[in-house]
């Protein structure tokens, strides 16, 4: 059979050179082992495999064995789909988000039925989507926005009640099938939606929606909502008008002065009309001939950008609630989806506030000295108030800085690196917006001093003295000197380190910055030392060549500190993966299972 890979490749380029091609014969795509090594070099690093399904398994002991029992039971058309285990998260609004969490096995055919529909449909996606795709992110989206939305005057607020959860089985099947003319690779789908959850002791059924935590939900999800992609990419065909803005009136009529007065030779007139003609905006904003919608989607999140009346946005709200019940099934939530007038309002969307600037136009110079008005009605993505004050509070008591008491007792090194993967990690998410150093400058005062008066609660001290005892000058980002800042000195095989607090610039960032480890070149070419590892089919341990299969451990920290909170020797295993550094094993079957029985 031909490497996963190559069969992934000419998928993706029939799409790519015929968007009306029917794909037939995919099923016996999944009777290649190499799909499924494949699929579980992508997977086997998620700590979630160490969370058992329904059956009770975890990704430990996962062996070629495996693959060959799954492929027999799909060549007879006898696998099914188990159950997921319903568990539920919080949401920020308190209420709770159901996830399902899937059996391996399951897991393990559905990423590679994944890799099928993303190397078909991925070329078939609207250029407006960007969520579960690759090279595509939250920022992808929000650039999109503020590069395009410039001149807007309404926003549309994109609610869909309870999206994943209803979408409607017989829809989505009838649109793969438009596609994909293969009916056991359909049917194998349609398993995977009617598998039910297992909740309070009791099997359910599902009768729609696509379980949210379930590795093919995504790419599912994104295949339904091409439909409403595809539907506002003709309704902007059909409304949008005009090349450009007509001229505005009062522009025009200085403009036609400076030109007499220069040609009159009065100098200082024709530089006092040009001062009132940048004052004033070049082209007139209400113009009603010239209209243009914008839109952006991120998985059932969206945003409709209208240069338009107001009436036109109610129409367009209207027209997309009537699609999305009609050939979707699906509702739009009325008291959720807003249509905001940008002049005075704001939009959220994607967790940034997004704004356009109303300010007096005024003279400036770029970077090569040429004389230029600011923007007027220039897109601005702001972080919102409400976040930083949430995050200042988890870090304060009554207006001043605190200890994090739950963190006293970690070890000064993973305190500190525990506070700089929070700091770190909020601005590289905010790191787009125009205020980001502002805000984040305000929190990370909080933020630090939070940390230095958690370590002063371990050890029973005085700020002060935490600061003589941890203080390490460190260059500042802009300009020259030091400052000092709380850090710890470490010994790693490249030398002693330094670890100190988050000391990054927090500045703008231009560029989106795109999640692409889900991409599809990244995978196309990647091959992971574990494969190689497991087709050597050797045991790490004892040199077997047989029954071989992989252990796997949810930390590798945590394995050794048990062993020694209990003072007990530490296994040769556990050092073989320490030294390693890999959170697997390859093991025959014998020595696996005295790993597991303490032996």
């Amino acid at each position: 059979m031909q490497k996963a890979d190559i069969v992934l490749s000419i998928l993706r380029e029939k799409s790519e050179n015929d968007e009306h091609y029917k794909y037939d014969r995919i099923y016996r795509n999944l009777f290649n082992r190499d799909f499924y090594l494949r699929a579980y070099s992508k997977i086997y690093a998620k700590e979630g495999n160490m969370t058992a399904g329904t059956d009770g398994k975890t990704i430990d002991g996962f062996s070629k064995r495996n693959i060959e029992r799954l492929i027999a039971r799909l060549k007879t058309e006898e696998y099914h789909p188990k159950p997921v285990r319903r568990t539920y998260r919080k949401k920020k609004s308190g209420k709770m988000r159901p996830l399902g969490i899937p059996s391996f096995e399951d897991k393990l055919v559905q990423e590679v039925v994944r890799q099928i529909l993303e190397a078909i449909y991925e070329p078939l996606f609207s250029e407006n989507s960007h969520g579960f795709r690759p090279e595509r992110s939250c920022h992808t989206a929000l650039m999109q926005i503020k590069t395009t939305a410039r001149g807007s005057r309404w926003a549309i607020e994109g609610d869909i009640t309870g999206c994943f959860d209803n979408i409607d089985h017989d829809i989505l099947l009838g649109i793969l099938s438009s596609k994909i003319q293969d009916g056991r690779f359909i049917e194998l789908i349609r398993r995977f939606l009617k598998a039910g959850y297992y909740e309070f002791h009791e099997v359910k059924n599902s009768y729609s929606g696509c379980p949210q935590g379930t590795i093919i939900s995504p790419i599912l999800s994104n295949i339904y909502l091409n439909e409403f992609d595809r539907y506002m990419e003709e309704m902007i065909k059909a409304v949008n008008k005009g090349n450009r803005k007509r001229e505005f009136p009062e522009y025009k009529r200085l403009y036609h002065m400076r030109r007499k007065a220069r040609k009159n030779g009065d100098i200082e007139k024709a530089k006092q009309l040009l001062t009132e003609m940048r004052r004033i905006p070049a082209n007139d904003p209400m113009d009603e001939n010239f209209i243009r919608l914008k839109y952006v989607r991120y998985a059932d999140d969206f945003v409709i950008f209208i240069d338009g009346n107001k009436e036109l946005a109610y129409d367009v709200k209207d027209k997309i609630t009537v699609f999305l019940k009609e050939k979707l099934n699906l509702e739009l939530n009325a008291d959720k989806t807003l249509i905001t007038n940008l002049k005075a309002g704001r939009v959220k969307f994607l967790g940034y506030e997004i704004v356009k600037s109303q300010c007096d136009i005024k003279i400036t110079k770029n970077v090569n000295g040429e004389t230029r008005r600011t923007a007027n009605g220039k897109i601005q993505l702001l972080v919102p108030n409400a976040v930083i004050t949430d995050k200042i509070r988890k870090f304060s008591s009554k207006g001043k800085p605190a200890a994090f008491t739950a963190r006293a007792n970690m070890p000064v090194l993973d305190m500190i690196q525990q506070y700089n993967s929070e700091i770190r990690g909020l601005y590289n998410y905010y790191c787009l917006a125009t205020d980001v150093g502002k805000k984040l400058h305000k929190f990370k005062y909080y933020h630090y001093y939070s940390l230095v008066k958690t370590i002063a609660r371990k050890e029973k001290s005085s700020v002060a003295k935490i600061i003589g005892k941890y203080g390490i000058d460190v260059p500042r980002k802009k300009g020259t000197g030091t400052r000092l800042l709380v850090g710890v000195k470490y010994r790693t095989k490249q030398g002693d380190q330094i670890m100190t607090y988050f000391n990054d610039s927090l500045k703008k960032v231009e560029k989106p910055v795109a999640d692409i480890s889900d991409s599809y070149s990244y995978y196309y070419n990647k091959t992971t030392q574990l494969i190689v590892r497991l087709n050597a089919d050797t045991c790490e341990i004892c040199g077997s060549h047989e029954n071989i299969e992989v252990h796997h451990i949810r930390k590798l920290k945590d394995i050794k500190q048990k062993y020694r909170k209990r003072g007990k020797h530490i296994p040769d295993w556990v050092l073989m993966m320490s030294k390693m550094n890999r959170k697997t094993l390859v093991v025959c079957e014998k020595c696996h299972n005295k790993i597991h029985s303490g032996k």
